[in-house]
This record gives C-alpha cells, sequence and structure tokens, in this order.
C-alpha cells in the first residue's frame, strides 16, 4: 500500500498529449451501445486495444473533468502488478532455492518493492492513456507467475487448468490491452530455457502438448512476424513521412536508448521520469554520434560476459536475456517514436530481479551487507519516486524542467506554453512555441499553433499567416495529430480568442494549405479531418449547404457515426431529406465486416433512418397536431 500512497500524492494530476486522441470518444458514452462503439474504435495499435479502452469506457463520467478518478485506477493497476511480481519472483527463486523457501519469498518481496517503486516507470501510471501498459504488463506478469508456478504443482490436472489460464488467457487479456502482451509466451520460453532446470520440466504427454501450444507456437509466429516484418522494413528503405528516421537509423540508435533506459533504471533520478522524450536526435552512422558505437560494443560485451559467466551468474544471463526480449516489439525495427519509459515496464522486471536474486543468495558472510544493499536501494527508490509525484502537479516548474532536460522536445514546449497562457504570460507562451518552430520546422502543429496566440503581436499576424499557410503547403513530415487540431479549433464559436483575426476563414485557408501538402492529401484519415475542420468552420460561417458538402466528403475517407449525424441533421434542417436518405444509404456501404462494430453500425444507422422519417413528416406537415411544424433534428 505504500506504494500507492506514494502515487497518490500526484493527484489530482492532468491530461497529456495522447490522453485527448485516445479518450475524446468518451464524451459519446452515454450508454451500453456507445460504450461498445468507443470499446471497438480504438486505433492506437494493430488490435485496438479494445480490453484497456473498455475500462475507461466504465470511467467515462470522468472525461474530461476528473483526471484524478482515472488515475486512481492506474495506481491501483500497478498495485496488482505488484503483487504479480511478487508471486513471479517468489517462484523463480523457489525454483532455484528449492530448501530455503523463506529467503525465496523475501527475494520476491524485494524485487516487487524495487520494481514498483522505480520512478523511471512512473509516467506509466502517470500519464493516463498509459494504462494500456500496464493492464497488459498485469495480465502478462499474471501470467507468468502462474507458468511458473504451474511448475511446482503436483496434480496435474490442476498443473494443466493453471498453464491454460496463465499462458492462454494471460496471453489473450494481456494482447487485447496492448500489442506487447504478445510477449508473454516468448518471455514463457526465456523463463523455460534459461530459469526452470530440465528436470523439473513437464514430463507428462498433455503438459508436453500444452508448452508446445501456448509457448513454443506463439513465440515461433511472432519470431516470423518479426522477421518478416524486419525484412520489408529494411527493404522498403523508410517510414514514409511519418519519420524523421529511416529503418536502419532507428536500427542504430536503439542501443543507445535502451542503454540510457537501463542507466535511468539501475541509478534512478527524478528527472528521468518526463513524459517528453519526443524529437530526441537519432543516430545518422556508427560514430554520428560516438555514442552510437559505444552502445553497440556494450551490449555485445555484456551479452558475451553473461554467456561466459552463465553456471556461475545464471542470473546476469537470465535478467539481461529479459530485459533484451522484453524490447523485441518496441525498441528494434517496427516505426514507433524512439523513446518511451513506459516501454520498461515489463523488461526492467529481468533487470531487477537478477540484482536483487544475486545480492540475496550471496555467501553468508556476505548476506547481510548484500541485503542491505537492498533495503538502502529500495528506500532509495522509494524517495526519488516521493520527488517525482510530489512535484508532478507543480507544472509550470516541471515543465521546464522537463524542457530543460530534453530541449529537443515539441510536446514539453507545447505543454510549457500552455502553462504560460494559463498564468497570463502570455507572450512567454508565444516565445515558447516559436522558439519550437525555429527548433523543429517540419512539425504541422507547431506552425498551425504559432497563430493562437498573438497578444502585443496582433500587427504582424497577416505576415506570420502567410508564412505559416507556405510552410503548411511544403512539410515533409506528416503528423494527424495537426489535422485533428484544426478540426478541434474549428468546432469552437471562438476559435482563438488571444487572437481575433484567426477566425473560421483562417482555419479554412490553412486546413486547404494542408490539403494542397502532397504529404497530407495522400492520407485518408488526415483528409477526412481536414475536410471536417473546413465543414465546421462553414458552420459557424452559416454556409450549412457547403458544410453538408464537406461533411459527406470526410465520411467517404473515414466513416464516422457522430459526424455522419452531424451531416445528417444538418441536411434534414435544410430541408434536402432526399439528398440526405441517399446518403444515409451510401452510408450503409460502410458498415463494418466484423460481426461487433457491424451490428452497432447497422443499428445507429437504422435509429438515424427513424429520426430522418419523422423529421420529414413533421415538416411535411404529418403530424402537425402533436409536434410544432418547425421542430427539426
Amino acid at each position: 500500500m505504500l506504494i500507492t500512497t506514494l502515487y497518490a500524492l500526484a493527484l489530482p494530476g492532468y491530461w497529456l498529449f495522447d490522453d485527448w486522441p485516445n479518450l475524446v470518444g468518451l464524451n459519446q458514452v452515454d450508454g451500453v451501445l456507445s460504450s461498445l462503439r468507443f470499446i471497438t474504435s480504438g486505433e492506437a495499435g494493430p488490435l485496438g486495444r479494445p480490453l484497456a479502452l473498455a475500462t475507461f469506457a466504465l470511467q467515462a463520467e470522468a472525461w474530461d473533468d476528473h483526471p484524478e478518478a482515472m488515475l486512481r485506477v492506474n495506481f491501483a493497476i500497478h498495485f496488482l502488478a505488484v503483487v504479480a511480481v511478487f508471486f513471479l519472483a517468489a517462484g523463480l527463486s523457489r525454483i532455484r532455492l528449492p530448501d530455503d523457501a523463506r529467503k525465496a519469498w523475501w527475494i520476491g518481496a524485494a524485487v516487487a518493492l524495487v520494481w514498483g517503486f522505480a520512478p523511471f516507470l512512473a509516467t506509466t501510471h502517470l500519464m493516463i492513456i498509459q494504462r494500456m501498459t500496464s493492464l497488459s504488463g498485469l495480465f502478462l506478469f499474471a501470467g507468468l507467475a502462474m507458468f511458473v508456478w504451474a511448475h511446482m504443482i503436483r496434480g496435474q490436472r490442476l498443473r494443466h487448468l493453471t498453464l491454460v489460464a496463465g499462458l492462454g488467457l494471460g496471453t489473450l487479456l494481456a494482447t487485447l490491452s496492448k500489442e506487447s502482451g504478445a510477449l508473454l509466451p516468448l518471455l514463457a520460453l526465456v523463463v523455460l530455457l534459461l530459469w526452470i532446470p530440465r528436470e523439473m520440466w513437464l514430463k507428462e504427454p498433455m503438459g508436453r502438448w500444452l508448452i508446445a501450444l501456448l509457448v513454443l507456437l506463439p513465440s515461433v509466429l511472432l519470431g516470423l512476424y518479426l522477421a518478416n516484418g524486419f525484412v520489408e522494413t529494411l527493404y522498403r528503405g523508410d517510414y514514409g513521412a511519418r519519420r524523421e528516421f529511416t529503418p536502419w537509423e532507428r536500427l542504430l540508435t536503439q542501443p543507445v536508448i535502451v542503454m540510457d533506459y537501463l542507466k535511468n533504471l539501475l541509478f534512478p533520478r527524478a528527472i528521468a521520469a518526463t513524459p517528453f522524450m519526443d524529437q530526441i536526435p537519432h543516430s545518422e552512422g556508427w560514430l554520428k554520434p560516438p555514442a552510437t558505437l559505444l552502445a553497440w560494443m556494450f551490449w555485445g560485451a555484456l551479452a558475451a560476459l553473461a554467456i561466459a559467466l552463465r553456471k556461475p551468474a545464471l542470473w546476469l544471463l537470465f535478467g539481461l536475456s529479459f530485459f533484451l526480449v522484453g524490447h523485441v516489439l518496441e525498441s528494434t525495427h517496427i516505426g514507433l517514436e524512439l523513446y518511451f519509459a513506459h516501454r520498461n515496464y515489463v523488461p526492467a522486471f529481468g533487470v531487477f530481479f537478477g540484482l536483487v536474486f544475486f545480492a540475496m543468495t550471496v555467501s553468508p558472510p556476505h548476506f547481510r551487507l548484500a541485503s542491505t544493499v537492498v533495503f538502502a536501494y529500495i528506500l532509495l527508490t522509494g524517495l526519488v519516486l516521493f520527488q517525482v509525484t510530489s512535484y508532478w502537479n507543480d507544472e509550470p516548474r516541471t515543465a521546464e524542467l522537463w524542457v530543460d532536460y530534453n530541449p529537443h522536445t515539441v510536446r514539453g514546449a507545447q505543454l510549457l506554453a500552455w502553462q504560460y497562457q494559463s498564468m497570463g504570460r502570455f507572450v512567454a507562451a508565444r516565445q515558447t512555441l516559436e522558439r519550437a518552430a525555429d527548433a523543429q520546422p517540419r512539425i504541422a502543429l507547431l506552425q498551425i499553433q504559432r497563430t493562437d496566440n498573438c497578444v502585443d503581436n496582433i500587427e504582424r499576424f497577416p505576415d506570420l499567416l502567410e508564412e505559416v499557410l507556405a510552410n503548411l503547403e511544403n512539410l515533409a513530415l506528416y503528423n494527424p495529430i495537426a489535422a485533428i487540431e484544426l478540426r478541434r479549433f474549428s468546432e469552437r464559436e471562438d476559435p482563438s480568442p488571444l487572437c481575433p483575426p484567426r477566425d473560421h476563414e483562417t482555419l479554412i485557408r490553412m486546413a486547404g494549405a494542408l490539403l494542397d501538402n502532397p504529404v497530407y492529401a495522400r492520407q485518408d484519415f488526415a483528409r477526412s479531418q481536414l475536410h471536417l475542420a473546413t465543414a465546421f468552420s462553414l458552420v459557424h460561417l452559416n454556409e450549412d449547404l457547403r458544410a453538408v458538402a464537406y461533411f459527406q466528403k470526410s465520411l467517404r475517407l473515414h466513416p464516422d457515426l457522430e459526424v455522419a449525424f452531424r451531416a445528417l441533421s444538418l441536411q434534414a434542417n435544410l430541408g434536402d431529406y432526399d439528398g440526405a436518405f441517399a446518403f444515409l444509404n451510401e452510408l450503409n456501404e460502410h458498415v463494418p465486416n466484423d460481426p461487433l462494430r457491424h451490428m452497432l453500425w447497422q443499428t445507429r444507422l437504422d435509429d438515424f433512418r427513424e429520426i430522418l422519417q419523422k423529421s420529414r413528416e413533421i415538416d411535411e406537415g404529418n403530424l402537425l397536431n402533436e409536434t410544432p411544424a418547425n421542430s427539426r433534428i
């Protein structure tokens, strides 16, 4: 409970960058059907992460005024994960210390505390959307713990049920929370090959079949998937306009980053618990920078040492293998951002377990000293975590520190500018964004945000706007958030209180500039959002007929039921029922194929059809005795 108490110091907390695009759909959650629509609408990963989204749907009333409610659930999930880590570490220790159960439980407790307190992992819980990571980690650790303890269960039936629950159900739940949960079978294979003695391997046919089906087969399939993706990515040679680095440069850079992860895990500092490590420079060659070659040499030497010492120091090989395999999805060739601390939530277990096991299994003359060192380290991590959480809500100060720690960060600069703005320091806010835009001129979102604040600088706005429009037309780096932000601004009646000249007509011009940019014009989602930005702005300009056309353009690119209802409502209010019904029929062609989403879409479209029909009857005077004639949607 001490862990959750320390994390509670960070309440009430606040929303951060990835929360908005992933959770804004909670605005429409008001019942079972709308909850199911939200749960099945995820786009954060290939599988949509529906289980994690389901936990957010249960807290829809907390969006977006009560981040503390969601943070409390995050902290509870972490507490449960600490319990799972305790049983996993204790089980692994029991396997290697069969005659000293007491010490095994103490090792489990020490590992759980070190891992649970680890300050570098704090953003996994303090960033609300990263519940996806911690929930996946909870199921993964629980599944691994059941896998380990199954090897010590005597009854075959219970052992087999434990394996099925841990590896089968655990993998399913972990993966539906976040795709990295698919690593559970591969990590179980690491445990089996490197830690569990052969004499403890399951001998009965059913046990072997379960290991083959739930460990070996998924590991082979995952390996083939990664290998195929690796070859395809290197053959393609780039990540398109989404990333400023190539696959080869990402592969060169990751050993440097993973080495930094290891340093921050072992030597905790409060400043390293930052959400803002975006835009850090990538490696361009073995000596650009020289740290690239040094990092590759470090990992090669450490791997060679671990293999050479595998008999007297198996903890080193096991801990290192668990750590590196835990990074195989997010820290290799897949075109994700380069650096996120929460990617260590599962891999960090290998580091902490290996070191704690070593310290608490040293020779008896050194045991007291080693135990004291472990206890002191736990206190140190708890103290640093206290620093992180107790200062978390001092947003202006922490934002300044985070920008100083990573001067390349765009998101950090945006948070700092927002903090300055909320304090009335409008000039400082504008200058912060200007500096960020100068440092990162290819970021479209920064270009748009430059026009949101012209306090004490309004006379320069016409020149600034022309500069921004020219930049938007020619940017070579794609970021969908820029289009989403334009849509968000356009939905407001007053799109820019701090810069009156940036009105809805100006937003239409910026949307048009991005649509003229080939990088954005090739992306259906971005075009859809930009058409929406134009449509909403036209509504505010009382040009409903033109707005309907843009709503429909958006829907043809990226179908969305809420947008569809808005477009159909406008058409009905314009009296164009024939056009509304025709477009409703067209929307039937976009009904998703999977059964659940198909049912939800079809139900909602049928509701639209009924509403339209009633509205038409009212307008035509068929229900004049029941409802005023001017009633519309």
